[in-house]
């Protein structure tokens, strides 16, 4: 017994479509998950005391890649925090990372996070990344997915060492807190 012309037609065409749906499904939950990011990164600015002197400028938030997560951190332009307006910048040299507040480091930047950790290292700049093990490599703050939920971990040591004061109520939150 032969099938109905339209039954294959629709056989054939039906896998790609399943494919088509499902890749869109998924980068529609990477989307969703750099926007969350995105909202981290703007509430830890909220939880962190910078010294008084960077206080009276712009909120400089850095990256090393063009499009982190998604365009949803360049949304954050123009916000304010602690009555501080908040910048986002590419700063691909090393030059540039003393003055920012925040500097992002994306997982993809990880061959670098040694150099990156280290020419931040003397400056009070908050750094944030969701490269596996980023706070036991001298990171401040190092996001994670766990259970389909953004966690986060803390590098108390790091940050202190950065002149950096992280609220209590962020410490509490975490995860993991290291000394």
């Amino acid at each position: 017994m032969r099938l109905p012309v339209w039954i294959v037609k629709l056989w054939r065409v039906l896998p790609p479509l399943m494919l088509l749906f499902t890749i869109s499904s998924v980068q529609s939950s990477n989307s969703i998950v750099d926007k969350a990011k995105a909202g981290f990164i703007h509430n830890f600015t909220k939880y962190t005391h910078w010294s008084d002197i960077q206080v009276n400028r712009n909120l400089l938030i850095c990256t090393l890649n063009k499009e982190p997560l998604s365009g949803y951190l360049e949304a954050l332009n123009g916000r304010q925090v602690q009555s501080r307006v908040i910048r986002v910048r590419l700063s691909e040299k090393s030059d540039q990372w003393s003055d920012c507040d925040v500097l992002y480091i994306t997982s993809s930047e990880v061959k670098n996070l040694e150099e990156v950790l280290n020419n931040v290292r003397q400056f009070p700049v908050l750094t944030i990344s969701d490269a596996p093990g980023f706070v036991h490599a001298g990171g401040i703050i190092g996001l994670k997915l766990r259970a389909s939920r953004i966690r986060f971990d803390i590098n108390q040591g790091a940050a202190d060492s950065a002149g950096l004061k992280l609220s209590s109520q962020l410490l509490k939150l975490a995860d993991q807190v290291l000394p």
